[in-house]
């Protein structure tokens, strides 16, 4: 069966392409390396398995961002396995979450969401709710989803199942807000947040199509989305302080930073 017949939110990442082989090979080089250093008694801080994954959702997050351009994915690459070996390893559920978010944003698929969506978001918001930071992701989703399918009563009622999932696990979780105090690495992260977003905003016109066929990318919401991006981080931070900076930083932080770079680069070539 053709994925693109029951899903809207999934994306294949066809290794013809160079930059999806690019990623393929940067996220088993990214496992390998940080096995090999944990092998050597080096304290890496994040997984093998944890910056193989990290660094694939930067560059998955930094193709909705900047779709014309796979070189802020690739540059997300590398930035992502640093923040994720200086800060620590990125909460991967709340990442893809983040990333399912901005691709509704963008619209870079150009289908409204089915049934295999629905049920994915409200079970991914379930799964988030045992941990306040989770809240970020939610939201992220939330607003990807009334963008996306419009203010109508079908893009609330999603949302809204999306968050009481979420709130119903939390509640039954029992967490508590507990607040972390940034460290110098952490500030850092979010400095480079911040800049990275008032550097790529608004987005210049795209030319790609939506993945199926159903007209070119828009350029305002392109921006919306690497506006969301750049509050995710902030939202993060007002959450759990340093706790929520790390969660984001080696995804969505990265793929703000691959994608100033290049648009800074080409700017003053």
């Amino acid at each position: 069966m053709n994925a693109e017949h029951v899903t809207s939110l999934a994306r294949v990442v066809d290794p013809r392409y160079p930059s999806n082989r690019l990623v393929l090979i940067g996220a088993l080089v990214a496992g390998l390396a940080v096995g090999a250093a944990a092998l050597l008694g080096v304290d890496p801080k994040a997984g093998p398995v944890a910056a193989a994954v990290g660094v694939f959702l930067a560059w998955a997050i930094a193709r909705e961002l900047d779709p014309d351009h796979p070189a802020s994915a690739a540059i997300a690459i590398p930035v992502s396995l640093a923040l994720s070996l200086t800060i620590g390893p990125s909460a991967l559920l709340v990442s893809t979450a983040v990333l399912l978010g901005l691709r509704m944003t963008a619209g870079t698929v150009g289908t409204p969401l089915r049934l295999l969506d629905m049920i994915g978001i409200v079970g991914l918001s379930a799964a988030l709710g045992t941990g306040l930071i989770g809240a970020a992701g939610v939201a992220v989703m939330a607003v990807g989803i009334v963008i996306s399918e419009g203010p109508e009563w079908r893009s609330f009622a999603i949302a809204a199942a999306a968050a009481i999932a979420y709130a119903s696990v939390a509640a039954v979780s029992g967490i508590e807000r507990t607040l972390t105090a940034p460290n110098t690495a952490e500030w850092v992260a979010i400095g480079l947040a911040v800049v990275a977003t008032l550097l790529v905003v608004p987005a210049r016109t795209p030319t790609s199509e939506t993945d199926r066929r159903t007209g070119a990318v828009v350029r305002s919401r392109v921006t919306v989305a690497r506006i969301i991006a750049g509050l995710a981080m902030l939202l993060g931070l007002g959450l759990t302080g340093g706790v929520g900076v790390a969660a984001l930083a080696g995804t969505t932080t990265a793929a703000l930073t691959g994608t100033a770079i290049r648009r800074s680069v080409r700017h003053f070539s």
